[in-house]
This record gives structure tokens, sequence and C-alpha cells, in this order.
């Protein structure tokens, strides 16, 4: 008998996870977090650190002074040196003004979840999360480390966030990224990640 599809099986885990999945991204939507609200973003970004501080993975809030802080999310469950890195890239910065959950309320409605940020990207957020969780219960070889990086400033052209952007992507082998404000080339999302 063949063994069940990775796909498969994250398909299976992750469907379980739907109702913890919906409750994560309604604790981070309401949690709003506008590019030019410091204050706000910064309380979104502590909101997004307790997340993954559940896992075993190292959480580092980097302090920006006029934006939220960016937060870096490093695993990599083995003592060796791992042989480089993928990067997950994303962002928890939205067009949306403090006060915009009063007229646009998070919710769920036939299937699907609404709310300021929802889509771009608190949900790819969440995405991400639940596949790390996945990827650390499988028990599957790792053989590069992952970095999650989150910044703050995506929605108004990543200048605050940029030079660490272009800095985890050299470093990056494989590098997943939701937009299209980044630099490309730096990026290589387009290269998949080499085997030794």
């Amino acid at each position: 008998m063949p063994a069940p599809s990775p796909v498969k099986n994250l398909f299976e885990y992750t469907s379980r996870k739907l109702p913890e999945m919906i409750s994560a991204l309604r604790r981070f939507v309401v949690c709003e977090s506008p590019s030019l609200e410091k204050a706000a973003a910064d309380r979104c970004c502590g909101v997004l650190a307790s997340e993954w501080k559940k896992r075993n993975v190292r959480v580092e809030r980097l302090a920006r002074r006029d934006r939220g802080d960016l937060l870096r999310i490093t695993w990599w469950p083995h003592k060796s040196l791992p042989q480089g890195q993928l990067l997950v890239l994303g962002h928890y910065d939205t067009v949306y003004a403090t006060g915009t959950l009063a007229k646009m309320p998070f919710r769920v409605n036939g299937g699907k979840a609404y709310g300021p940020g929802t889509f771009d990207m608190k949900a790819g957020i969440v995405q991400a999360l639940f596949a790390l969780d996945a990827l650390q219960k499988s028990g599957r070889p790792v053989r590069k480390r992952v970095v999650f990086l989150w910044t703050s400033d995506e929605e108004i052209g990543s200048e605050a966030s940029r030079k660490l952007i272009e800095v985890e992507a050299k470093r990056s082998a494989f590098t997943h990224a939701d937009t299209e404000r980044v630099p490309k080339p730096q990026l290589r999302a387009e290269r998949l990640a080499r085997p030794p």
C-alpha cells in the first residue's frame, strides 16, 4: 500500500485545525494594524509574537522607530548547522485606519472570513503558522532552516523593512512572498531549493 500523500496529510491536518485557525485569524484581525500607526501595529506584532511563541521556534521582535516592529521567526529542529534557509515573507500591516472594525467587523459567513486585513494578509500568516505545526508534527526531515519574516510597512512600500528583506532573501535558497512590492531580483522566488 503506498504511503499517504504529504499534501493529502496537510489538507487533512489543516481541515481538523480549521476552528483553531479561524480563532487565530480572529485574534489577528481584531488587533488593527494600520501601516501608518506605529502603536497599533506594535500591538498587533505583540499578538502575532505571542502566537508564534507557542511553537518550538525562535521569535525575534525587531524594533523600528517610525513603523511597526518587524517579526522574524526561525525554526531549525536540529543541533547541526542547517544547509541554507527557506524564507516565507509577508506582512501584517493593513491599509485600514484604526476604528475600521466598527464599520467592517470580523465575521465568517458562507465559508468566508471578512474584516480589515483578513485576506491581505493575516490569513496568510495563519496558514504559515499551521503549516509549520503540520511540518513539525510530520517528522519529515528538514535540511534547511525555515525563516518567517512578517513586516509592518508593505502597504506603504516596505521602506523600513527593505534592507532586512534583502538580507534574508540573499541568505535563502527559496523565498515565498505574497507581494509585488519586494525587490524581485533579490527574492529569487522562481528558484526551487536544491538538494545538497
